[in-house]
């Protein structure tokens, strides 16, 4: 029905329908899939100039042998929520989405991909769709976030990438087994260049605290100074097995977070990141 265009001018970025062609089949294919408001592009000619509609007008329009009408966004594949995305981020969009950087995103990048793997473990496949759904937003968003053409430069990437560690199947390499293929990837991804700034506390909290302890890093503030005297104490005392005293202690800490509506682990990731670690720290 339609084409994807591009031009060098970015000047047209959207799904192409030419006519002759029933706005009202347009929009039964492709009507609940954009916001009735969204602009679009109408030519009732070729040849002459594009006119300013709206979306909810293509359903009642007849296309003529030389009209074409340019569609918000792809309907194919994410077009939809990279045009939803664009009106979100855009000057009449949604404050707090205007407001956020790929540095505040982070934690619902990885929170969104907790609560995919907690559906997944579960069974529970419609919330596994949903969550995987919330996954790719956060994709989307932080693409937005760096260019509007971010996305597709991503997705490119990754194709590569895809292509480059699979020569048993795009290219003329033989493996033996499945093992092989994991072997066959390793050795690939050693061979290529990486960015030397990678920076290494993108662990779980808790994970990197006991890093950063490793190298005689810690905090020296009298809160920090005064849970840790307590717990000495605590476990001189044989309360219970050590791991038991951890776990019990670290749950606490999370139940005083939620009583006061805030995340100690994002807490202890924000004090973590403020550090600024350089590559190699720990």
């Amino acid at each position: 029905m339609g084409q994807w265009v591009w031009d060098a001018n970015h000047e047209s970025r959207g799904f192409v329908v030419k006519g002759p062609a029933s706005g009202s089949d347009i929009w039964a294919a492709f009507g609940a899939l954009f916001p009735l408001d969204s602009p679009i592009r109408w030519w009732p000619s070729i040849e002459g100039p594009a006119l300013d509609i709206q979306w909810s007008d293509l359903a009642t329009m007849t296309l003529g042998l030389d009209a074409q009408v340019e569609l918000p966004g792809s309907p194919d594949n994410v077009g939809p929520l990279i045009h939803v995305m664009e009106r979100l981020l855009g000057d009449e969009g949604c404050p707090w989405d205007r407001q956020q950087t790929s540095q505040s995103l982070l934690r619902y990048l990885l929170d969104e991909s907790y609560e995919a793997a907690e559906a997944l473990v579960a069974h529970d496949m419609d919330a596994f769709q949903a969550e995987l759904g919330d996954v790719l937003l956060q994709v989307v968003f932080h693409s937005a976030l760096l260019s509007d053409t971010q996305l597709q430069h991503v997705a490119t990437l990754e194709v590569d990438k895809l292509v480059r560690r699979h020569p048993h199947v795009f290219g003329q390499v033989r493996v033996a087994n499945a093992e092989a293929v994991k072997d066959q990837w390793e050795n690939l991804k050693a061979e290529e260049v990486h960015p030397d700034s990678q920076a290494s506390w993108v662990y779980p909290s808790l994970v990197m605290a006991k890093r950063l302890g490793k190298t005689g890093m810690i905090p020296k503030t009298p809160v920090f100074q005064a849970v840790l005297d307590f717990m000495q104490v605590y476990i001189a005392n044989d309360a219970g097995t050590l791991e038991d005293i951890l776990a019990d202690a670290a749950w606490a800490i999370a139940e005083v977070g939620r009583q006061h509506h805030l995340d100690a682990e994002w807490a202890l990731w924000r004090r973590l990141l403020s550090l600024n670690l350089p590559s190699g720290e720990v």
